[in-house]
């Protein structure tokens, strides 16, 4: 059977790249050999944006800071939690992917698809052909190689995000966004939970002085949090696992490994169709995300890009074009990041540190800590600061927010960066009063003055 694009994957980038190549007129078919909708809709983004907001209901209801206001969290029941989580998922897996591919005239295979040669692939025993192919399987999470740990079989978020159980402590190995995020999950709903992370400090990706009042926050629920931490092995004795480091031995319930994902190559068979992988066992693409092999390309995660579920559909949409005959490259100066803890850690463009490695000393660097945004104190929250870098011209360079919901406000700052906006293009562009993103007029302000003497209104 011949296509003009046949797409492996159904996840983020393979049903963008789907939908764009149908909307040209190309008959398209999607092969997936398991779950409909890939990482983020089924295992990732929305289950567990999803928990963070059930959690986050249940321990404001005993956390907040209003006088006068009496309420108490009286009990989690994680199965019902885990329930409706598990509707939304599935209510979004029919709506956003199944039926969207269908009303786009798009083909669905179900199995799993192996290349014969470099311009054919079979599955389940049919062989299928194709002008153009797009790689979209994604990626696993991964055990790092500590003694006993495989054979202790832990939680992956895989796990973590339908529990069997609820447990009374869990270890969490990995102080990156999966790892925290699922902590502070848990620790809401009652778990306690500890936090080992090898770097000297969380999010090693961000800048360590936001990184730093996280962890103080987190700290403040109640996490037990160890940086600098070295796992040498794990064990398992009966329903409790021990975590053995350089300093101490850990014991919980439940034991949580997210320290990272790999490309999902295994099983296609891509020596065959000469595809050649690159040194974290990605599919090795070109700037227009081309493989070795001209007929084939690779977008998301298996091609080793940020693992951001725009990123995916942003690459699956390019991947599809130039598979398709189109030159078009993937542009990557301005990708967003975001942690969903609360106050969550919202991240574009480079850090204090970076931007010095980058452009030396001649750097500006201002911030805005969170007591002097009105907003802030209007909902009695001052968690946070904002922290602006800009070049000696006054380029802005980065911009990095710790608050509630910092990731919403974050999108002038991406184009700020991507076009290479002026600081004081922050400043003369309207903001609403008592919103975060008023922050970024005012952290922009506060590169030229004292925000302490600025009337809160003006």
């Amino acid at each position: 059977m011949t296509y003009d694009l046949l797409i492996i994957g159904s996840g983020s980038a393979g049903v963008a790249a789907a939908l764009d190549a149908a909307s040209r007129g190309a008959k398209v078919a999607v092969i997936e050999g398991g779950t409909l909708g890939g990482t983020c809709v089924n295992v990732g983004c929305v289950p567990s944006k999803a928990l963070l907001r059930a959690a986050e209901a249940f321990y404001r209801a005993g956390h907040h800071p209003f006088q006068g206001i009496h309420t108490r969290a009286v009990r989690a029941e994680l199965p019902a939690i885990i329930r409706q989580k598990d509707s939304l998922v599935e209510e979004l897996r029919q709506e956003k992917y199944a039926h969207v591919l269908e009303a786009a005239g798009v083909s669905l295979i179900q199995g799993q698809a192996r290349f014969r040669d470099g311009e054919t692939l079979e599955v389940n025993g049919q062989v299928y052909k194709a002008e153009g192919y797009v790689l979209a399987t994604g990626a696993l999470p991964t055990l790092p190689p500590i003694p006993g740990l495989a054979e202790s079989q832990p939680w992956t978020y895989l796990e973590a995000l339908s529990p069997d159980t609820h447990p009374e402590s869990l270890l969490v190995i990995g102080g990156g966004p999966i790892g925290l995020e699922i902590a502070q999950i848990y620790a809401r709903l009652g778990t306690r939970v500890t936090v080992l992370e090898a770097t000297p400090y969380l999010l090693p990706a961000e800048d360590p002085e936001l990184s730093n009042l996280l962890r103080g926050y987190l700290e403040e629920e109640g996490m037990e949090i160890q940086t600098g931490t070295r796992v040498q092995g794990v064990e398992r004795q009966g329903e409790a696992f021990l975590v053995h480091t350089d300093r101490e031995t850990y014991r919980a319930q439940r034991l949580l490994v997210a320290t990272g994902r790999r490309p999902r190559t295994q099983g296609l068979n891509l020596e065959a169709a000469r595809v050649r992988l690159g040194p974290r066992g990605e599919v090795a693409v070109d700037e227009y995300l081309k493989s070795t092999n001209p007929r084939i390309f690779a977008a998301g995660d298996v091609a080793g890009l940020p693992q951001f579920v725009y990123v995916a559909a942003q690459s699956g949409r390019l991947a599809a074009r130039n598979a398709l005959g189109g030159r078009e490259a993937l542009e990557l100066k301005a990708v967003p990041r975001v942690t969903f803890t609360d106050p969550a850690l919202a991240t574009v463009g480079l850090t204090e540190e970076e931007a010095r490695q980058h452009y030396g000393p001649g750097i500006r660097v201002s911030r805005l800590p969170l007591n002097q945004l009105p907003k802030a104190l209007a909902q009695h929250d001052p968690r946070g600061l904002f922290k602006l870098v800009v070049d000696a011209e006054g380029t802005v360079l980065g911009l990095s927010i710790l608050a509630l919901e910092a990731g919403d406000a974050l999108q002038e700052a991406v184009l700020a960066v991507r076009f290479g906006l002026h600081y004081r293009d922050l400043i003369d562009t309207f903001h609403p009063y008592l919103t975060l993103a008023e922050g970024i007029r005012l952290v922009a302000q506060a590169l030229d003055t004292q925000v302490e003497m600025l009337s809160c209104c003006a």
